[in-house]
């Protein structure tokens, strides 16, 4: 039996209205830029990813906390653009409280396979934060939306 395509028209239905706007400009953005999505069912909704072609690496991808969609970010470069964007104060939060990246700390504390997290630095202090987790996590509102579009057009142009 062929596996069932999940169409992005049920994950929009399950974001809400009040972030359609958002995920379509950002949808279009990342197809633009050689990005292919993925939709899988999850238990608290959908997760839809996207992989950037040229690298065959996921960029981002949208779960689903408290039945509010986020978008998870794999900040590969940002090293290229933590000191170019204005975060606000609650992503920053975000980020320090994220989980630490145990091979950065001790390499062989992880997977062997673990392409290991970002470390860099946040206000003069360093960050080590695993890519897994929920450092680069952010909910989608309308204090988040704006610096999220940024952060991701640069990460895009970085893997150029």
């Amino acid at each position: 039996m062929p596996k069932q395509t999940i169409p992005f028209s049920s994950f929009m239905a399950m974001a809400g209205a009040e972030h359609e706007y958002f995920i379509n400009q950002l949808h279009a953005y990342l197809q633009k830029n050689d990005c292919v999505e993925k939709i899988k069912e999850a238990a608290n909704g959908y997760v839809v990813s996207y992989v950037h072609k040229p690298t065959a690496r996921t960029v981002a991808n949208y779960v689903f906390r408290k039945k509010m969609p986020m978008l998870r970010i794999y900040a590969d470069n940002i090293l290229s653009y933590i000191d170019i964007v204005s975060w606000p104060d609650t992503m920053k939060e975000t980020i320090r409280n994220g989980g630490n990246c145990s091979r950065l700390i001790n390499p062989t504390a992880c997977n062997s396979r673990c392409l290991k997290g970002f470390d860099f630095i946040l206000d003069g202090e360093r960050q080590q934060k695993c890519r897994c987790n929920s450092s680069f996590t952010f909910f989608l509102n309308d204090e988040t939306k704006p610096y999220l579009s940024e952060i991701m057009e640069y990460e895009i142009q970085a893997r150029k």
